[in-house]
């Protein structure tokens, strides 16, 4: 009986589940050559797919005939009768597009294809704007080889990494494989969202994919097209409201596809360095839409990591009004210090819903969601659900580092790479030792010579640091850190040291906990102070020593925590014994006899006398941090912050309790304002203001004062966005009130693209404004005019300054640091 409720449960089951059949073949050109990422398209329905790198494709489809079309950029669109009755292998060829370029009439020496890119102007906002909503299915590969690396560099870099970070001929080939597949949801004006519901990576069944439509999204009906992390600049449509400015074009000529003739037009930057496209433009004669591109950019327009970005999209009709895009390649290869490779990104976008019904409060501000699970599919699901077939090269590289990863995710494998990577070298005397337990997720790390922190004030004369570093990470991303630190003066015999305890608890709500306890020599200015490095330097070589220091024992408690999606609380509260210290060294490697040394009170610096007695402080900070739609991705046990249309606003309430043994008693209130705002081709401009009013201020003593990041010297180490450049540390603190403005733009090449001499450099253009305003002084102004990402790595600036009594100051200051 139960036999034949089976059979019966299976009968109806499988009646009411339609089978379905693979289409499989290769698409190849007349010359039997593969037409890689060609498109294929089910007539008549939303189903489709890319062929893979080999040019082979397959597609599932239940019993029936079809019409299937088949298409590649440039040439001619076939369709083809198929009957499915099973699975079906059929291979086809395209043959190149035939474009008949007829007697060019030349009217007032212009080329015809101008014409043709004026009508595509007038429609370009139409078609831009004509879709109010829709949802998607997307499958995306991504792929990268490195095919050669210096072997010299590779040689230098093993001796310092050790075991288990080598690089060798291994590594040569695929370097990063995976695939994703994604619902993309869409609504006017600029509302989306995608959910990521599966994804692999190569070797890597933790991770998940990199790939996401967002990135990939690129639509020449834009004015402006973003390549995100690619380029500090967007770059120009070749249909652009003023592309006349940026393009030149030429009609290669033209041929009918479905009796509509398609015009097929070369674009060519007028400038080299413009941020502008180089290739083929394909436009529908009559209604003036984009049918497809095929185009490039070059390291000659500025692009970051990569030398050449290949872009191929082809759009087709989803039903008799709307076209959208169907298929999208963007192909890459790179050269970075002798390192060179390539790549690509294969999109296949289908079963388009041109009507979708979302329900309330869908959007939001979550605009990727991959889902719990979604990489830990099998390869027989893939086998069945990928719409573009591996490649053999790609089959090759799963199996190999999908075979490795087991071996190298086993305890035995871990276990053996730690006892090799942990054990002492001499080396590490000098960079530092690590030591690693894998599969504990356990790892610590010291100090060596090099980063000791060796340096030279006038108060500890030479003094060093040794610093420890312990880190426990669990697989849901909470992890605790635990940090020490020694260090001795050996001027003044003075003994310091600090421990933390952090503990990241709520990943998803960015809740945190830190304990930390020390007795350490502090400046006055507190963490923005002048950097230790800088001040060793002009204390010896220039006998200018700004560094001025107290001795501060202290034990604090902060705790953070995101209580709804863009409002992060704060807290902190901390016990200290603040006590003076006095300069006890005078040794400078060039004595400069017009200058002494001034002392450590920063409020009389030509007296030794002690700046304050010893006192006891308890202050309790509380703030909020404020980001109206703040955009965020949501990964299992993770949330990443993609940023927000608005500003960022601060507010923090500090009051010192005095009670306890402590004298402090007064009472701050602070809020700032910072945004960076993207200006398209001209830049982005940044901004930070600042301002605060003491309440009370019943007893304070210098360190309590509101400080303002000055700079006496010609390097800043400092946040440009958040400092003075000319302004002395300690002049014009203030227990009453302030306020700071704070303003860059960064015109990202904008006018040095323009000049023959510059344009060739990847150096940029930058300016900025400061303003202080507070008790101490009417205004204090300051503009600066800097070049920055001088060999990826300096930025300098010439800066003028207007001050109290109406004094003009001006000086040079600059700055290391990579930018890309």
């Amino acid at each position: 009986m139960r036999f034949l409720l089976f059979l019966i449960y299976f009968f109806f089951v499988n009646a009411g589940v339609a089978q379905t059949f693979l289409l499989s073949g290769k698409i190849t050109d007349d010359k039997n050559e593969a037409l890689s990422f060609a498109s294929v398209l089910v007539k008549g329905t939303n189903m489709g797919t890319n062929a893979n790198a080999d040019g082979y494709y397959t597609l599932r489809l239940q019993q029936g005939t079809y019409q299937i079309i088949f298409q590649y950029v440039g040439y001619k669109k076939k369709t083809e009768t198929i009957v499915i009755n099973g699975n079906v292998t059929h291979n086809t060829n395209l043959s190149p597009e035939s474009y008949e370029l007829k007697e060019v009439v030349i009217k007032d020496g212009e080329d015809p294809a101008y014409a043709v890119i004026r009508q595509a102007i007038k429609k370009r906002k139409q078609y831009l704007n004509e879709v109010e909503a829709y949802s998607c299915k997307a499958y995306i590969k991504g792929l990268q080889r490195l095919k050669s690396y210096p072997e010299k560099m590779a040689k230098l870099i093993n001796k310092i990494t050790g075991p288990g970070n080598q690089i060798d001929s291994s590594l040569l080939g695929v370097i990063y494989l995976s695939e994703s597949e994604s619902n993309y949801n869409f609504r006017k004006p600029d509302e989306e969202k995608e959910i990521m519901y599966s994804s692999r990576v190569s070797g890597d069944n933790k991770a998940f994919s990199f790939n996401q439509v967002s990135d990939l999204k690129f639509n020449v009906y834009e004015n402006l097209v973003s390549l995100n992390n690619l380029s500090d600049r967007p770059f120009i449509s070749p249909i652009n409201q003023n592309a006349f400015l940026s393009y030149r074009y030429k009609l290669l000529g033209t041929t009918f596809e479905d009796g509509k003739m398609i015009n097929k037009i070369l674009v060519t930057p007028k400038r080299k360095t413009d941020p502008c496209f180089t290739g083929i433009i394909y436009i529908q004669e009559n209604t003036w839409r984009v049918h497809s591109v095929d185009i490039f950019i070059t390291k000659d327009a500025k692009i970051k990591f990569v030398d050449t970005l290949k872009f191929k999209q082809l759009n087709s009709p989803v039903n008799d009004t709307l076209w959208m895009q169907t298929g999208f390649n963007m192909m890459f290869n790179f050269k970075i210090m002798g390192f060179e490779g390539d790549g690509y990104f294969n999109v296949v976008f289908s079963e388009y819903n041109m009507h979708p019904v979302f329900p309330k409060n869908f959007f939001k501000n979550e605009v990727l969601v991959i889902e719990e699970g979604s990489n830990k599919k099998d390869s027989a699901y893939w086998k069945a659900a990928r719409p573009v077939p591996l490649t053999v090269e790609e089959k090759t590289d799963y199996v190999k580092k999908d075979s490795i990863a087991i071996i190298q995710n086993s305890d035995r494998y871990k276990d053996s790479l730690d006892k090799k990577g942990n054990k002492f070298r001499s080396s590490d005397l000098i960079l530092g030792y690590s030591y690693t337990k894998t599969k504990r997720g356990f790892s610590l790390l010291t100090s060596g010579i090099l980063n000791s922190g060796l340096q030279y004030n006038t108060v500890e004369g030479v003094n060093a640091s040794l610093n420890i570093n312990m880190e426990k990470d669990y697989d849901d991303h909470r992890k605790h850190v635990i940090s020490g630190s020694a260090r001795y003066g050996f001027s003044n015999y003075l003994w310091s040291g600090t421990g933390s305890w952090q503990y990241l608890n709520n990943p998803k709500k960015f809740e945190s906990f830190r304990l930390k306890v020390g007795s350490t020599a502090t400046q006055f200015t507190g963490e923005e102070g002048i950097n230790s490095t800088v001040n060793s330097a002009y204390t010896l070589l220039i006998n200018d020593n700004y560094m001025k220091l107290y001795k501060k024992t202290y034990a604090s408690l902060a705790y953070r925590r995101e209580l709804i999606n863009g409002l992060v609380f704060n807290f902190n509260t901390e016990y200290a014994e603040r006590s003076a210290l006095r300069n006890t060294a005078d040794y400078v490697w060039i004595d400069n006899k017009n200058k002494q040394f001034t002392s450590n009170n920063p409020l009389k610096p030509n007296t030794d006398d002690s700046s304050f007695s010893m006192n006891n402080a308890f202050i309790v900070e509380a703030g909020f941090s404020i980001r109206f739609k703040q955009q965020y991705y949501t990964k299992p046990n993770e949330k990443v912050i993609t940023g927000s249309k608005y500003p960022v606003i601060n507010i923090l309430y500090t009051k010192a309790i005095a009670g306890l043994n402590t004298k402090a008693d007064y009472d701050l209130i602070r809020m700032s304002i910072s945004d960076r705002i993207r200006l398209g081709l001209v830049g982005k401009f940044s901004y930070r203001i600042k301002a605060g009013y003491f309440l009370s201020s019943k007893y304070m003593e210098f360190m309590d004062y509101k400080h303002f990041e000055g700079n006496q010297t010609i390097y800043l180490s400092t946040d440009y966005l958040n400092s003075y450049k000319l302004l002395p540390y300690y002049t014009y603190s203030t227990n009453r009130w302030y306020m700071e403005a704070h303003a860059e733009h960064h015109f990202n090449g904008f006018i040095f693209n323009k000049i023959p001499l510059l344009k060739k450099t990847r150096m940029q253009e930058v300016v900025g404004g400061h303003a202080l305003f507070n008790d101490k002084l009417n205004q204090y102004y300051e503009v600066n005019f800097g070049i920055e990402k001088i060999f990826q790595i300096l930025r300098i600036d010439y800066v003028l300054g207007y001050g109290p009594g109406t004094q003009f100051r001006q000086g040079v200051v600059a700055s290391l640091g990579l930018r890309f």
